[in-house]
């Protein structure tokens, strides 16, 4: 409701206010709001994907958040802003016309500029990172298992009319050779739909280009839609409520690295959030969301499933801490179409080559799946292990010194509630995410009551925290920085963990300590992308302990611990990773 009187409002606000400052005055207007437009939707791709990579961490990370619709909305603003500048100074005053004229032709050139005017800030709105049904409006829903179908419609649709205007010019009057009407043929739904995500429209709406790689595709031909794990067909519909039939099965293989995390430290693959844009030879285009998953079905395993968006409210993520997650999405593709676009919570992958691989049928795709052939999965290759340092292993604790398998922080280092600054905690008083610098002397929860302490990091089930002591003599530190691998570091390459399988966990944080201060990072969602986001250490001192953060799956046994592919600590046996004691 609220946004049909936003909506309206905006539309007759904008009409009534030029139908009284005469036809031209309106005209030029009008002009101005459609190249405006144009303007916008030129520079929309452009101007968002360098908001999310250029947003700032903390109270402003809403501008990453809210990177697709601000970058629809400012070039809007800014160029309709330049363009009345313009047309002011170049016509200075009105044309003569009767007073009917003026009203009615004004009117109408006004309602023209209002309803672009409610489109462009209905479309942005919808992009944020928002609940699925914000200020009233749902124009899509998950139902009939799980299909997206059409929902309802404004009461007048400015957010369809404006993108069908806009389609229509992009290959016509203001035709380009990448049109708008050919890579997002319904702005509308791919707004509602990026907002359809898990937590209720609190998970993340926007990822950065280099977040994931399309890193494969494949077909199914034949009875494509049952598998495996569930030998009944699945019951497809398109966006109108029609069934699907007579399709084939298009898939692409995404491997997603840490950049594509929630803050709890997971990859999340919402329906709407995925996309597939196709055309066929007659230029008829469709979108189209994924019907089911390949993933890895138990964390730290190797092994993968076929999971079904088979529920409305879908929402499928990645299992344990890995660094990198490799996920397949299949699509129901007509078999006049092709493929041209695939869209990762709206970043474009062009699509110029048909799928790599043809399966007849479901059996030898799922026979793929099993052999754990279909995704490839997520594995370090190419370890330089000529330097490392071999730890011995206690026999009581199965750990190495410096490396420590638990949620809970030291207790020097523990937090008070409400005396957190720059780190944020849930309502269990855990450690979720952020960045502070402490005095050497405010930290420890030595004395405070119990419920007035922060002592863990927040992590799910099928999770724990490493954490791995970098600092000391190398003698007694197998894990230290200082040892014989030092030399051949580069100091620009991420740390990270290496399970028995080949798998990666990237650090997620650290916790510094020098004679003056006491540094804590966690974040999940921002792994150190190089050592040099920690703090620098230096031989010469004796007061400095760093240690690194990693959250990773349990059940996997961790093997090597590593700076890019230089490994700096090798464990024999591997150590393996249990589930966390929680208080």
């Amino acid at each position: 409701m609220l946004m049909n009187l936003i909506s309206l409002a905006i539309m007759l606000g904008v009409a009534y206010a030029w139908s009284a400052r005469g036809f031209l005055s309106s005209l030029l207007h009008m002009a101005c709001v459609i190249a405006a437009g144009a303007i916008a939707f030129g520079l929309w791709e452009t101007v968002a994907i360098l908001l999310i990579e250029n947003a700032p961490d903390g109270f402003f990370s809403f501008i990453g958040d809210g990177a697709w619709g601000l970058g629809l909305t400012l070039p809007f603003v800014v160029s309709l802003i330049v363009l009345r500048v313009i047309t002011d100074s170049l016509v200075r005053s009105n044309m003569a016309t009767d007073d009917v004229m003026g009203y009615v032709g004004g009117g109408i050139c006004g309602a023209v500029s209002g309803l672009i005017t409610a489109g462009i800030f209905v479309n942005s709105v919808a992009f944020l990172r928002v609940p699925q049904r914000f200020m009233g409006y749902e124009p899509l829903n998950a139902v009939n298992q799980g299909n997206i179908e059409f929902q309802s419609n404004l009461w007048v649709p400015v957010d369809r009319l404006t993108g069908t205007l806009y389609n229509h010019l992009s290959e016509h009057t203001l035709s380009t050779s990448t049109p708008l009407a050919r890579y997002v043929p319904d702005i509308a739904t791919a707004a509602a739909a990026q907002r359809m995500s898990g937590g209720e429209g609190k998970n993340r709406n926007t990822l950065a280009p280099d977040a994931f790689e399309v890193i494969g595709s494949f077909e199914v031909e034949q009875d494509a839609f049952a598998d495996f794990m569930d030998p009944k067909a699945q019951t497809i519909t398109d966006l109108d409520g029609n069934p699907v039939s007579n399709a084939k099965s298009v898939g692409y293989v995404v491997k997603f690295n840490a950049g594509a995390n929630e803050d709890f430290g997971k990859v999340v693959a919402s329906k709407g959030q995925i996309r597939l844009v196709t055309e066929t030879e007659r230029g008829e285009r469709a979108t189209i969301f994924p019907i089911a998953v390949t993933a890895e079905s138990r964390a730290g395993s190797g092994v993968y499933g076929r999971f079904r968006y088979a529920t409305p409210g879908d929402h499928i993520g990645s299992v344990g801490g890995a660094s990198e997650s490799t996920m397949a999405f299949e699509f129901p593709v007509a078999r006049d179409a092709t493929p041209i676009a695939l869209y990762v919570k709206n970043i474009r992958h062009v699509i110029e080559s048909a799928p790599e691989t043809s399966f007849p049928n479901a059996n030898a795709r799922d026979a793929a799946i099993r052999a754990g052939q279909l995704t490839g999965g997520t594995r370090v290759a190419d370890l330089n292990t000529a330097f490392r340092v071999v730890a011995e292993l206690d026999n009581r604790s199965g750990n190495a010194a410096g490396f420590n398998a638990q949620i809970r922080i030291p207790r020097n280092y523990g937090l008070q509630k409400g005396a957190t600054r720059g780190i944020q905690t849930n309502d269990d008083n855990k450690i979720v995410g952020g960045e502070e610098t402490f005095g050497s002397n405010d930290l420890g929860t030595r004395g405070l009551p119990r419920e007035l302490r922060v002592e863990e990091f927040a992590v799910t089930t099928d999770q724990n925290i490493v954490q791995l002591t970098v600092t000391g003599d190398p003698s007694a530190i197998p894990s230290s920085l200082f040892g014989q691998a030092a030399v051949e570091i580069n100091l620009s390459n991420p740390p990270q963990l290496i399970d028995a399988q080949g798998q990666s966990y990237q650090a997620i944080g650290f916790i510094y300590e020098d004679q003056d201060v006491i540094r804590l990072r966690y974040d999940p969602a921002r792994p150190l992308s190089a050592m040099t986001e920690a703090p620098s250490l230096s031989r010469t001192r004796d007061d400095q302990t760093l240690i690194l953060l990693f959250r990773t799956s349990v059940g996997v046994a961790i093997e090597h611990f590593a700076v890019g592919q230089i490994v700096v600590t090798s464990y024999d046996p591997p150590i393996q990773i249990e589930r966390p004691r929680i208080r």
